[in-house]
C-alpha cells in the first residue's frame, strides 16, 4: 500500500503556486519517475505499432515473405502487450498521485490554520476556507493526475516525429512543424480559461459561506423574520454564480473544440501529403499505412496534452488560493513550541491587563462587570491574547513575549460561540482524553450538567451531532463550563457562561463555582464577565470597567453600596432568563 509522505517541520514550499505544485511533486519523486516512465511507455508503443503494421505490409505481404509477417506480426502483439500493462501501472499511479497530493494539500492547509487560529476569521472567509477545503484540494490532485499524461504525449508525439523522419524526412518535417504551432494557437485559449475559472472560484467560495450562514443562523432568521432577505441574496449570489459558470463552461467548450479540430487537422494534412507521395512512387504501401496510422494516433497524445494543459490550469488556480491562505502568517512563529520551556507558578501567578487596570489574582473566582457589553468581549479577548492590543502579562511577562502554546496552555478564553463536533460527548467534552471519571463528575456537577448526561441513552458515551444541534442553548452553555473546568487552565476567563439558563440553575452554577474556588480549585482561577447578579453576589471579587477601564473593585455589596452607576447596571440586568 502506498504510504503518504511526511510533510516534515518545513512543510511544502509555498512561496508562489509554481513552487507548490513542484513542491508535491518533489514529495512523490520516485512515483512522479515511475509515473512519467510508464506513460511514455504507453503512449510510445501505441506509436509504434502504426510502424510494425506497415513494415508487415512490406517485409511481410508485399513480398509474400510469411516469415517476416509472423516476426513483425508477433512485434505488433508484444507492442500491445506491452501498452496494455504500462498502461494499468500508469493509471494506477494517476490515481496514487491524485490522492497523496490532496492530501498533503490538506495537511498543509490543516496545519497552517491551526496555527493562525482565532486570527483565521478575520483574516480568511470562513467560505474561502470551505472552498480551499473541498474544491482547490481535489483540482490540485486532478492537476498532477494528468501532469504524467502530458508528459507522456511529449515522449510519444516525440516519438512519432522520428519515427516519421526515418522513413520520409518531409513528412516527418511536417508534423514537426505543424503540431507545435496548431497546439501553440490552441493553447491560446488557456488565458480566458484561466481567468474565468477565477471568477468562478471566487463567487463560489462566497455562495458556499453564505449557504453555511443560513444553515447555522436559520433559527435566528425565522425569529426575526430574516428568510426571505438572505433567501434574496443567495438567490442574486447563486445567480451570478451561474452566469460565471456559464463562462466557464463557453471557454471549456472553446478549448474542448480545439481538442477534436486540431488532431483531426494534423490527421488530414498528414495523410493526404503521405497519399501524394505514395502516388509519386516516393512511399510504398505499407508506409503510407504507417503515416496513417501516425497520423490517427497522433489525435490522442494532442488530446491528452491539451487536456492536461487544462487540468494543470486548473490546479495552479487552485494552487493560488492555497498558498494565499497558506502565506497568512501566524501572529506568534513559536507556535510549536511546548508549553513546559516555561515554568509553570501555579496558584501564584497574577493576571493582569495595565490598560484596563485589571488585575486578576491566583485562586479565586472573580467576576467583571461591563458598563458596556461589547468591553466585555474586547478585555477577555485581550486577557487572553485572542487579540494583540493593550499589555496584557502573565505573573509579570507580558503575553506578547510569552510563545502562544504557553499562553494557550494557562489561559482559557470560553465564549458562547465555542462549537462542539460530532463525537460522544465524553470526547467533546474532555477532548484531551486524561481526564478520569472522578474528575469528570465533579466537572459535571458544578456546571450543573450531570443531568443533562444522565438524561442520555448512553451518559457520556452518546454521540453528539456537529455543534450540538440535539442539545439547547442552556444545555450547551453548561456544557461548555464543564469542558472549561476540564482543561484545568490556570486562569479560565469566561463570557456571560450562565445568560442561556434559568435563574435557580444560574443561582447553583454560581454557588458551585464559589465553593469550588474557595476549597479545592488547587491554584486555579475563574474570571466571568457578566452583569448577573446571581453571579457577580458569589464571586470573590467583582470588577467594574466603564470606558475600557477599571473604576471600582471590590465584593459586590460593597460596589452596590459604593457606586451607583454599578447599582444601575445590575439593577437593569434580567435574570429571569429562560432556559432549560
Amino acid at each position: 500500500m502506498q504510504r503518504i509522505p511526511a510533510l516534515g517541520p518545513e512543510g511544502l514550499n509555498d512561496r508562489s503556486a509554481a513552487r507548490f505544485i513542484l513542491a508535491l511533486v518533489g514529495k512523490q519523486k520516485a512515483a512522479t519517475l515511475w509515473g512519467a516512465l510508464t506513460s511514455a511507455i504507453w503512449m510510445t508503443t501505441q506509436a509504434l505499432i502504426p510502424a510494425a503494421i506497415g513494415r508487415a505490409i512490406d517485409q511481410g505481404i508485399a513480398r509474400n515473405d510469411s516469415g517476416s509477417l509472423v516476426r513483425w506480426s508477433v512485434i505488433v502483439l508484444l507492442l500491445g502487450v506491452l501498452r496494455a500493462t504500462s498502461g494499468i501501472a500508469f493509471y494506477r499511479h494517476s490515481i496514487i498521485t491524485r490522492t497523496v497530493s490532496g492530501c498533503l494539500t490538506m495537511r498543509m492547509v490543516t496545519r497552517h490554520v491551526t496555527r493562525l487560529g482565532a486570527s483565521l476569521s478575520r483574516r480568511q472567509g470562513t467560505d474561502d476556507l470551505i472552498a480551499t477545503s473541498t474544491s482547490d484540494v481535489t483540482a490540485i490532485g486532478v492537476g498532477l493526475l494528468y501532469a504524467g499524461r502530458v508528459l507522456g504525449a511529449v515522449a510519444a508525439v516525440t516519438a512519432v516525429t522520428v519515427a516519421m523522419l526515418t522513413v520520409s524526412v518531409p513528412l516527418g518535417l511536417l508534423v514537426l512543424v505543424t503540431v507545435p504551432v496548431l497546439s501553440g494557437l490552441s493553447s491560446l485559449l488557456l488565458r480566458p480559461l484561466h481567468a474565468r475559472q477565477d471568477d468562478y472560484r471566487d463567487l463560489q467560495g462566497r455562495l458556499a459561506g453564505r449557504a453555511v450562514d443560513i444553515a447555522s443562523g436559520l433559527r435566528v432568521l425565522r425569529g426575526v423574520g430574516g428568510e426571505r432577505q438572505f433567501a434574496a441574496r443567495f438567490r442574486a449570489d447563486s445567480t451570478r454564480l451561474r452566469t460565471a459558470d456559464v463562462h466557464v463552461a463557453r471557454a471549456e467548450a472553446d478549448l474542448e473544440g480545439s481538442r477534436v479540430f486540431v488532431p483531426g487537422l494534423v490527421t488530414a494534412i498528414v495523410t493526404y501529403t503521405a497519399a501524394l507521395f505514395a502516388l509519386d512512387q516516393r512511399l510504398t504501401i505499407g508506409q503510407v499505412v504507417a503515416f496513417y496510422g501516425f497520423a490517427t494516433f497522433l489525435a490522442m497524445p494532442l488530446n491528452d496534452f491539451m487536456e492536461g494543459m487544462s487540468q494543470i490550469t486548473r490546479a495552479l488556480v487552485a494552487a493560488r488560493r492555497v498558498t494565499t491562505l497558506l502565506n497568512l502568517d501566524p501572529r506568534d512563529r513559536e507556535t510549536t513550541e511546548v508549553a513546559a520551556t516555561v515554568p509553570s507558578t501555579r496558584g501564584k501567578a497574577h493576571l493582569v491587563d495595565s490598560t484596563s487596570g485589571l488585575a486578576i489574582p491566583p485562586s479565586t473566582f472573580m467576576a467583571v462587570a461591563c458598563a458596556d457589553a461589547p468591553e466585555a468581549n474586547a478585555l477577555a479577548r485581550r486577557l487572553t491574547r485572542f487579540e494583540d492590543s493593550g499589555d496584557p502579562a502573565l505573573d509579570g511577562e507580558p503575553l506578547s513575549s510569552l510563545p502562544i502554546s504557553v499562553v494557550r496552555s494557562r489561559v482559557l478564553l470560553g465564549l458562547n460561540s465555542d462549537r462542539f463536533f460530532a463525537g460522544t460527548v465524553r470526547e467533546e467534552i474532555a477532548p484531551a482524553g486524561t481526564a478520569d471519571a472522578e474528575e469528570l463528575t465533579t466537572a459535571l456537577h458544578i456546571a450543573c450538567a450531570t443531568d443533562i448526561v444522565d438524561a442520555l441513552p448512553q451518559g457520556l458515551d452518546t454521540r453528539m451531532t456537529g455543534r450540538g444541534r440535539t442539545f439547547s442553548g442552556g444545555q450547551l452553555q453548561r456544557l461548555r463550563l464543564t469542558r472549561a473546568l476540564l482543561s484545568d487552565s490556570e486562569f479560565t476567563v469566561l463570557v456571560e457562561p450562565t445568560n442561556a439558563v434559568d435563574a435557580y440553575t444560574e443561582h447553583r452554577v454560581a454557588e458551585n463555582l464559589a465553593q469550588f474556588h474557595g476549597t479545592l480549585s488547587g491554584g486555579r482561577s475563574t474570571v466571568v464577565f457578566t452583569v448577573s447578579p446571581l453571579l457577580l453576589q458569589r464571586a470573590h471579587q467583582v470588577a467594574y470597567v466603564e470606558e475600557g477601564r477599571v473604576v471600582a473593585a471590590g465584593t459586590h455589596d460593597e460596589l452596590l453600596e459604593s457606586h451607583s452607576a454599578y447599582r444601575m447596571l445590575v439593577a437593569r440586568d434580567d435574570s429571569s432568563q429562560v432556559g432549560t
